[in-house]
């Protein structure tokens, strides 16, 4: 029987793997079919496919995992085959056997693979057949919370509470202890239901010190399986990857080999097909030992970090998973194979990495990210452009920067110096901490685990310079001073020699004390230091000076708040993003009245739930009071102390904006 061709592809997902599927798909002349919910109705993805259709709605529930809808548009726009991309609907048994029912090409193994892989309980029990060592815990149906406790129990703290469907950090908790245990495991089963529709969770025994190996395998309709080598992803956080790496540091050639053999082993005994990756966590308590490299889940979709694997290999994925959809073989065999090189990818996430990486939402009101043609060993994949708002909806990535070098180092290089380009204003995001990692020393020499960002944390905090902060207040008091070519300062009576300038930094006031010598030189106090710059230069998005016989270089946005007037400026160094707001002094506004120990404070945009509270209950510091719905991620807001509840602001399953007040408390 021939195999059906790919006459038209739906891509049912959005983003930067949208966007490159689609582009992937016109290389091969495939006709593409676009969805969007309404708030990506002016999306790169829309505008790149041939056709785009519109599923009503915001959430990603009524929108991009619409099973229904999405079938309905493929048959309705003559599309025969869908690529799920990863997440969402990628890893949904029950929506590739939908697909398979009406006779579509699904990119990507069968429902009955997907269905086995994806239970990751019956996936471990199915692997530990294949001969993969998988790592201790309960893996059966039994989810009353009283049972789970004594599994637990016996498993031993610390414990990792996994979903049993889906993967990419999603439902994931860690409990430390008994007492932690059913909060733990209720949020990773809330979580796990909203992202796969799915709440059933896994225990097992969580491994503090870890590395997180990973093998990609690809496998066609003929039985033919190859691995193309190892990628090291251990740097995460929240269980998700921010930084990936291919291949693995200080991993043996024995390693090597071990795993990837395994991997296809494994592959070929549950007869898959397709692009899969198989994950492996290591202990590394006394360092990298072959017995001690355990089966972790297999993901059978593509996965985000899939381009540094593509980098070594000299690969395209994508365009394989297209030609083996459309009943091609392996392009390649195992023994053509080589690592060329390595490379390293970074993720460019909208987070506050102060506020425990909480996701952000907002306009970007400035994007520029560097010439490609100067670092000719970096691409980016991204669906995000200036002027796009990051929904509060979906996954907070904006974009993936892969640099491909001779070695590591060089790789790494590359990757620091195009981060340190970028610019991004008007949204919080992890870009500095990323140009961070690639400078630590750990990361450097390879010395990396699932928890370097987490105990480093203090290390990889915002901190600005406070010389880069002072030259920073010289350039919005310029700006200041030459508004309609007229001093702000002169609504003094005097003409004063140090000019006081109060600037919000971090949502606290700080006050600058500003000496004005003459044109290009100017002193600045505050916070009990002094800078002296001279030969100062300010264009309309730059200032340069020198200070103390070295050079200071600053570049800068600016956008001005139109309910209250407020001027938000984002400043650039080599090394970090900044923000500092000029309040209007004109506008009364008194930041003060909330008593942060009375109040439960929206810590991002999101949509709040809750079922058990009302007014005039009784609470104690430290209930979960709210649980708070962002980027596919759920959050437990908690009680600030013990108190009544004075006041409920919001309703069950309404959205909520960042700061917003939710609930005040009284005394009891």
């Amino acid at each position: 029987m021939i195999q059906k061709k790919i006459k038209k592809l739906l891509i049912a997902n959005r983003g930067e793997i949208a966007c490159k599927i689609i582009k992937c798909a016109k290389k091969l002349n495939i006709p593409t079919l676009a969805i969007y919910s309404d708030v990506d109705i002016q999306s790169l993805h829309c505008e790149l496919a041939d056709e785009a259709v519109n599923i009503p709605g915001f959430s990603v529930s009524d929108t991009y995992m619409n099973s229904e809808a999405i079938i309905k548009i493929a048959k309705k726009h003559e599309a025969n085959a869908i690529h799920p991309g990863y997440g969402l609907l990628s890893e949904n048994a029950d929506f590739v056997r939908s697909v398979e029912q009406n006779k579509l090409i699904f990119v990507g193994p069968s429902s009955d693979i997907v269905k086995k892989m994806g239970e990751k309980d019956k996936a471990k029990i199915l692997m530990q057949k294949a001969g993969l060592p998988v790592v201790p815990g309960y893996h059966g149906s039994n989810q009353q919370i009283n049972y789970l406790i004594k599994k637990a129990d016996q498993i031993g703290y610390p414990l990792l509470i996994k979903a049993r469907s889906g993967g990419g950090g999603r439902g994931m908790r860690i409990a430390n202890n008994k007492n932690y245990f059913p909060s733990a495991f209720e949020e990773a089963s809330n979580e796990a239901k909203t992202n796969f529709k799915d709440k059933s969770c896994l225990l097992e025994k969580y491994i503090p010190m870890a590395r997180h190996i990973e093998i990609q395998i690809f496998a066609d309709k003929f039985g033919n399986v190859i691995h193309l080598f190892d990628r090291d992803c251990s740097l995460q956080r929240r269980q998700q990857k921010v930084i990936e790496e291919a291949p693995s540091p200080h991993l043996s050639d024995e390693i090597r080999q071990f795993l990837g053999e395994l991997s296809v082993k494994a592959t070929k005994f549950i007869k898959y097909e397709g692009a899969g990756t198989i994950e492996f966590i290591a202990d590394i308590q006394n360092g990298l030992d072959i017995n001690k490299i355990y089966f972790m889940e297999m993901n059978t979709r593509i996965q985000v970090e899939h381009p540094v694997t593509e980098a070594i290999t000299s690969t395209n994925l994508i365009a394989w998973q297209l030609e083996i959809a459309n009943g091609l073989q392996l392009p390649v065999l195992q023994e053509n194979l080589n690592i060329n090189g390595w490379a390293v990818e970074a993720r460019l996430y909208a987070e506050n990495i102060d506020n425990n990486f909480a996701p952000q939402s907002g306009t970007i009101h400035h994007l520029n990210f560097p010439d490609e043609i100067k670092y000719p060993n970096c691409k980016i994949e991204t669906g995000i452009r200036n002027g796009d708002y990051i929904s509060p909806f979906y996954d907070p990535m904006i974009a993936k920067i892969i640099s491909h070098g001779d070695n590591r180092n060089q790789a790494i290089e590359y990757l620091k110096n195009y981060l340190s380009e970028i610019e991004i204003a008007g949204i919080k995001t992890n870009l500095d901490l990323l140009i961070k990692l690639l400078k630590y020393e750990d990361f450097k020499f390879g010395k990396v685990n699932t928890k370097l960002i987490e105990s480093n944390i203090d290390h990889f905090k915002h901190l600005v310079d406070n010389n880069f902060i002072a030259l920073a207040a010289v350039a919005i008091f310029i700006e200041l001073k030459n508004i309609n070519n007229q001093s702000i300062f002169e609504w003094y009576m005097w003409n004063p020699t140090v000019y006081p300038l109060n600037l919000i930094i971090s949502e606290k006031k700080v006050l600058f004390k500003i000496t004005y010598h003459q044109h290009d030189e100017i002193e600045v106090k505050f916070r009990n230091q002094t800078f002296f710059f001279k030969s100062i230069i300010k264009g309309e998005i730059n200032i340069k000076c020198n200070e103390e016989n070295k050079s200071l270089n600053l570049n800068f946005q600016s956008t001005k708040n139109l309910k209250n007037h407020d001027k938000t400026f984002t400043f650039f160094s080599k090394q970090d993003t900044f923000e500092i707001i000029n309040p209007n002094l004109l506008q009364s506004k008194d930041t003060q009245n909330n008593n942060y120990e009375d109040s439960i404070i929206a810590p991002m945009h999101g949509v709040i739930k809750f079922k058990k509270i009302k007014t005039n209950l009784k609470v104690k510091k430290g209930d979960v009071l709210f649980i708070l719905e962002a980027m596919k991620m759920e959050f437990s807001l908690t009680a600030p102390r013990d108190g009544v509840i004075e006041k409920i602001f919001i309703v069950d399953g309404e959205q909520v904006s960042e700061k917003l007040t939710l609930l005040r408390l009284k005394n009891d």
